[in-house]
């Protein structure tokens, strides 16, 4: 199983696109494999493409706004298309209202079409407000689920007072990525092996459904990025 990173986890340490470049570089050097974006530093997509190539990372995802699959959807298309990515990731949505999730699968459902006409595949990345039932008892990731295959964020299904595990074993075919996060019991993020989120039976059943990579990603690393995961790649080693 190949272990991935979410570049949003490594935001503090780069200003500008060079920058990026050298921490990427770094990603690699601790031993993951493949990278999922949350932004490009302004670098064009072949040069971000043929740099990766160079490291021998592999591009296996980027998170986008909602804005940008609704009124940026061909650029956001087609930079994908060239820097290589299989999949592009709706980073997250309110859906506290029923318009918000009337809203919500609108826009995936015509972003989900054109970006299978380009040979990639829209997901959904969720955070625990999507299960939170709406007023009229519909909860919303079954309704995104319907509608596009999920990217599973693993410590917001545990901070939904959901078991991530069984979670994942009764919805595997909905399942596309998965996000290896861990946290504690009041909605922080931390390193992967220091909260308290079954990481050990969440890598277990994501080889077992088939999942080809696990991705870390902390939304609030401690100190700084690098260090952060630095620590969760040595814990996800011991259990690869």
């Amino acid at each position: 199983m190949k272990k991935g990173l979410q570049l949003y986890t490594i935001r503090d340490t780069y200003k500008n696109g060079e920058e990026f470049k050298q921490v990427i570089k770094k990603v690699k050097e601790l031993g993951y494999e493949e990278v999922e974006f949350a932004g490009f530093s302004d670098l064009k997509a072949e040069e971000l493409r043929d740099y990766l190539e160079e490291l021998g990372l592999t591009p296996i995802s980027s998170h986008q706004s909602l804005e940008n699959l609704k009124s940026h959807l061909e650029e956001t298309i087609s930079y994908h298309k060239t820097l290589g990515v299989p999949y592009i990731a709706c980073a997250y949505a309110p859906t506290s209202t029923a318009e918000e999730v009337e809203n919500l699968l609108s826009i995936l459902t015509k972003a989900r079409e054109a970006i299978k006409e380009n040979g990639m595949e829209l997901l959904y990345h969720n955070h625990s407000n999507e299960f939170v039932k709406l007023p009229d008892g519909r909860l919303p990731i079954e309704l995104i689920r319907e509608t596009v295959r999920l990217e599973l964020d693993t410590f917001w299904v545990f901070h939904a007072g959901v078991e991530p595990c069984a979670y994942i074993k009764e919805h595997q075919k909905d399942i596309a990525l998965l996000h290896l996060k861990d946290g504690d019991f009041e909605g922080h993020p931390l390193a992967v092996g220091e909260g308290f989120n079954n990481v050990k039976g969440i890598v277990a059943m994501a080889g077992n459904i088939g999942l080809k990579q696990i991705i870390v990603e902390n939304d609030h690393p401690v100190p700084d990025g690098i260090s952060d995961v630095g620590r969760s790649i040595e814990y996800l080693k011991k259990l690869l």
